[in-house]
């Protein structure tokens, strides 16, 4: 699951403006979708608050005590195994571990990243016309090992920082440009649990962006109108 991270797309935007370590899955900082709850990343989002999923293993206690309290006892017999299932999705039980051949693999996820990343930034300065400065696409995935990946994606101008409003279109292309065929989200998420870093950046300087690419971009852009 891909959150493209733009002013437009962002209900807490102040996220945008922060630092970023610890980095955006931490709790003052975490972005939520505009859209909130009628959004899927907003649940997956949810999910990276370990109050909530602490509140999931004893829920079923009080919930009991409420509404039946002859299943008390029932309820004490499932919390623990909440806890385990919670400690196995978060990966403290059984953490991802380097396998024979790793490094081979560990390359191959990151070139394709580098390469793909740099064919996005290209085309956003292409199709923007912007002629100087750096581009950094930031690329950050949840720490969760065994929940569903969830990839926090922006892109940030050098000139004044900021994280630049991405229309429909260019969020599109982004999603259909980074994960396709021989990258996946959850390749990326083996390599970054692997290494321990969770957050990438890909950066290219608009004034290395080819006349060939501003030409292409020229074009679409007259075939659009």
């Amino acid at each position: 699951m891909i959150f493209v991270l733009a002013p437009s797309t962002t209900f807490n935007r102040r996220t945008l403006k922060a630092r970023r370590f610890p980095g955006r899955f931490a709790e003052p900082q975490r972005p939520l979708p505009r859209r909130l709850m009628l959004s899927t990343a907003f649940w997956r989002m949810a999910a990276e608050s370990a109050m909530l999923r602490n509140g999931a293993v004893v829920a079923p206690i009080p919930a009991a005590v409420l509404v039946a309290p002859d299943l008390v006892t029932a309820s004490l017999a499932l919390s623990p195994i909440l806890l385990f299932l919670l400690l196995f999705a978060e990966g403290h039980l059984v953490p991802v571990r380097p396998r024979t051949g790793d490094e081979d693999e560990v390359a191959r996820v990151l070139d394709l990243l580098r390469l793909r990343g740099r064919s996005v930034l290209t085309r956003i300065a292409a199709e923007r016309g912007i002629l100087k400065g750096r581009l950094t696409l930031v690329i950050e995935q949840s720490t969760l090992a065994r929940l569903p990946p969830i990839t926090l994606v922006s892109i940030q101008s050098s000139a004044d920082g900021r994280v630049l409003d991405l229309s429909a279109e260019e969020q599109q292309m982004v999603r259909e440009t980074l994960f396709t065929d021989g990258l996946a989200e959850s390749a990326l998420l083996r390599v970054n649990l692997v290494e321990k870093k969770p957050m990438r950046e890909v950066s290219l300087e608009a004034h290395s962006v080819s006349a060939h690419s501003r030409l292409a971009a020229m074009a679409r852009t007259v075939a659009k109108a």
